[in-house]
Parts: C-alpha cells; structure tokens; sequence
C-alpha cells in the first residue's frame, strides 16, 4: 500500500438502516414526545424564519396562482377548509398545530374555533400569542393525541402532513372517531409511498428521519384508506396534490433560510443550520421520484 492510497477516503457501503433507525417503531407517548422535540422544539424565529409568510405553515403549499408564502399558504388552507366543509360556528380540531398559524388563519376566515395539540412547549407558547394577537377563539394543550380528552365534539379534524410521525395509525383514527360528532370529518394530507415494494428505507430517507428524531412512519395510500374503513370512517374524497408544489415550497424554505442565515445561525448554530438544509434538498429530491405521491384524504364519521 503506497502513501497515496492512504490519502484516498474510506467509502463504507451502505448495508441498511440500523434497527433503530428504521420505521414503525412501537414507541410509547413519552418517548414519542421526547424524540418528536429534537426537532421541533427549538426557537420558534428559527421555523418563522425559514418557513415565511404570515402563516408559517410547516408544509408543503400550493402554487398555482400564488406570489408569496403568504398567498401560498392561504391557498393550501382553504382548499384544507373546502375538505373539512367548514361553516361558521363549528369546531375543530388540529393535531400537530405547530405554531397555530393555520388554526389561527381557518378561526379567522371560517368563524370556527379550535384546538390545537402540540407536544412542544415552545411551539405552545407562541401559538398562545400567536391566538391573542389575532383574538380568535383557539385553545393550545401541549399533549400528545393517545392522551387528550374532551367532552365536546368536533366537526372537523385534521392534520397536515403529520400522520406519517405516527406509528399507531389505526389507533389515532380510533382516538378520532372517539371524538368527532356522527357525521364529523377527518382530514389528513401526507406523503404516501405509491407501491408497497418502496415501503423500505433508503440512505437519504434515513437521514431524514434522523432529522425527525426517527418517528417516520410512511405507509401507502392503500394502508391508510384500509385503516380508516377499519376504524368506520367512509371516504368522502382524495385529492392529488401534486408534488412541484412540495418542491416549490421546499425551495421557498432553502431560500428563506439563505436570506436569514446569519440569524438562523445565531439561533440554533451552525450545524443544526446545515443539518436542516440537507435534510430539505433531500425532501425536494425525494418527492420528485415516482415512489412517492401526495394526497389529501377526507373521512366521514360513522
């Protein structure tokens, strides 16, 4: 062996995820909570920042006629309303409401009032004055799903692009079931995997779901309508999202962070800054193969 094959980097072949690494992994609610806060509980500036707009939607957006990440995410809400058929008066629910900018937008527009789960206390607090800056009527409850209770009924739940951290999906749509009227609806939009041969993790996939604190649980299209028809939900409708909106957003998001790195840096650091920068260009690549799909899925209560 010469002196310049010891300069040459040792490629390590990639053999597959670690079992830790790898999805559905049963995982109790304080476990879920502890891993789902390495990532999202940080300085909420760091995701007003990168995410923009007036809403700071922590998801993929449509396109078709906006300008800005305001009207971007607008759009993406109101079609999200269209689904849950909301009217004024209603109430509703989102799970996984970040920090409260599309429950605070739909209270506002819609006449609704809402809840919110979270499972991050700085998340809550912002969504708190995030609420009263607006003065809508929206309640905040830093919780995780298996444990929230209420003794009212909801007309509408929904989450967005959320589901997928969730490694129990029959049992959330039982949860729901449990606390939406008769009739009530449920609205999830997630990425699904397009054929159950892709449902296997790659090196990039793995990155990213390191990112999320390894909660990922993709699933197809097929296992989540069958897991809802098991927990008496009929299916209203499915609506395509298609996935240039998903990249569109993602570049808005690598963009904004550019334009604010100096701040993004200060806040959180170096590292974590460019662990967030891989880990979109990764997502923007992802969504573009044909493994993956992007659909809102509406159903009703019964």
């Amino acid at each position: 062996m010469t002196s310049q094959d010891l300069k040459k980097p040792t490629r390590v072949k990639w053999t597959g995820p670690a079992p830790e690494e790898d999805f559905y992994q049963p995982i109790s609610a304080e476990e879920d909570k502890r891993r789902t806060n390495t990532h999202y509980d940080k300085p909420p500036a760091f995701f007003l920042l990168m995410t923009g707009g007036e809403w700071n939607v922590y998801s993929a957006n449509l396109w078709d006629k906006a300008q800005t990440d305001t009207e971007s995410q607008e759009a993406k809400l109101d079609l999200m309303a269209e689904c849950m058929e909301l009217k004024p008066g209603q109430r509703i629910m989102d799970v996984g409401c970040g920090w409260a900018g599309p429950l605070v937008y739909l209270c506002k527009k819609y006449g609704v009032s809402g809840v919110g789960l979270t499972l991050s206390a700085q998340q809550k607090g912002y969504a708190e004055e995030r609420i009263a800056r607006y003065g809508v009527d929206a309640k905040i409850h830093q919780s995780h799903w298996r444990d929230y209770q209420d003794d009212r009924p909801f007309d509408a739940i929904y989450t967005d692009e959320v589901i997928v951290h969730f490694n129990d999906l029959g049992g959330f749509f039982a949860k729901c079931h449990s606390l939406l009227r008769d009739g009530g609806l449920l609205v999830n939009k997630e990425i699904h995997f397009t054929h159950s041969q892709y449902c296997s993790i790659s090196r990039g996939l793995t990155y990213v779901n390191e990112v999320f604190g390894y909660t990922g649980n993709y699933r197809t299209l097929v296992q989540e309508l069958s897991l809802l028809d098991e927990n008496n939900f009929e299916i209203k409708g499915i609506t395509p999202f298609p996935p240039w909106h998903y990249q569109k957003t993602m570049s808005r998001w690598l963009s904004n962070m550019h334009e604010h790195r100096e701040e993004l840096e200060a806040l959180v650091g170096r590292e974590t800054y460019l662990r967030f920068r891989k880990y979109l260009k990764i997502a923007h690549f992802m969504v573009g193969q044909h493994q993956t799909s992007l659909e809102i899925v509406a159903g009703r209560k019964i």
